[in-house]
C-alpha cells in the first residue's frame, strides 16, 4: 500500500467505471479528470456530496521505503525492431524512484450502503494500492459482513475519512488539512479544508 489513506468509495467508483466503459476506460485523459462524482451513482449512502465510506484500516502502522528501478532491456529493443532508443527521456527513459509503502495482511473499510451490491463490485477487485503491475497489493480474499453501528463517516467521535469542515458542527482544528474529499481524489477541484481521519469532530444536524 503506497497510501495509508486509501478510499473505499474510490475503489468502488473505479470498478464501476470499468463496467461502464469496458476497454474505453483506458482511453480516459490521464491529466484531465472527469468530475465523475457528480453523476456516477455508488451503492453507498451520501451525506451532502460525501460518500459513507471510511479510509482503509491497515493491520499495522509500519511505514517503509523502497527504491524502484526502471531500465530498458536490450531484448526489448530487438523485439520492437528499434535501432535506437532514447533512454534519457520519453516513455523508455531509465529512472530510479523512492516510494513509501506499508505492508499489511488486511485492509478494512467501513461502508454504509447496499451490502449485496458493494459485495458484487468489490469481488472484481484483484489489486489494491500502488504498483499492481509488479505484484503490489494483490487481493487474495474478500469478506463483506454487516455490523450494527455506522462507522463509515465518524467512528468513536473521530473522522473515519476526510470530512469537509463546512459539514461539521465542531472539530479539532489541529487535524484540519487541505485534501480531496471525494473521488476522483487526484482532481484538484475536489480539494477543500477537511478534518483528517482520526480527528475529533461532530457533523451538523441540518
Amino acid at each position: 500500500m503506497g497510501d495509508r489513506w486509501y478510499h473505499g468509495d474510490s475503489l468502488i467508483a473505479v470498478q464501476l467505471m470499468h463496467e461502464l466503459l469496458g476497454d474505453h476506460f483506458h482511453d480516459l485523459p490521464a491529466k484531465q479528470p472527469w468530475p465523475i462524482s457528480d453523476w456516477l451513482a455508488l451503492p453507498l449512502r451520501r451525506t451532502g456530496d460525501v460518500s459513507h465510506s471510511s479510509v482503509g484500516l491497515l493491520d499495522n502502522d509500519l511505514l517503509k521505503t523502497t527504491t524502484l528501478y526502471k531500465r530498458f532491456a536490450e531484448d526489448d529493443r530487438l523485439r520492437l525492431k528499434m535501432t535506437k532508443v532514447r533512454k534519457g527521456s520519453g516513455k523508455f527513459r531509465d529512472f530510479m524512484m523512492k516510494m513509501p509503502y506499508s505492508t499489511t495482511k488486511t485492509v478494512t473499510f467501513h461502508m454504509n450502503g447496499d451490502l449485496d451490491e458493494v459485495h458484487r463490485v468489490l469481488s472484481t477487485v484483484v489489486h489494491i494500492g500502488k504498483k499492481a503491475a509488479i505484484g503490489g497489493g494483490e487481493v487474495i480474499g474478500l469478506e463483506v459482513s454487516a455490523i450494527d453501528e455506522d462507522r463509515s463517516m465518524i467512528a468513536d467521535g473521530k473522522a473515519a475519512r476526510e470530512i469537509p469542515v463546512r459539514m461539521l458542527k465542531s472539530y479539532d482544528a489541529s487535524y484540519v488539512i487541505r485534501r480531496a474529499y471525494t473521488f476522483p481524489y487526484w482532481d484538484l477541484r475536489n480539494v477543500v479544508d477537511c478534518v483528517a481521519p482520526g480527528g475529533s469532530c461532530q457533523l451538523r444536524t441540518a
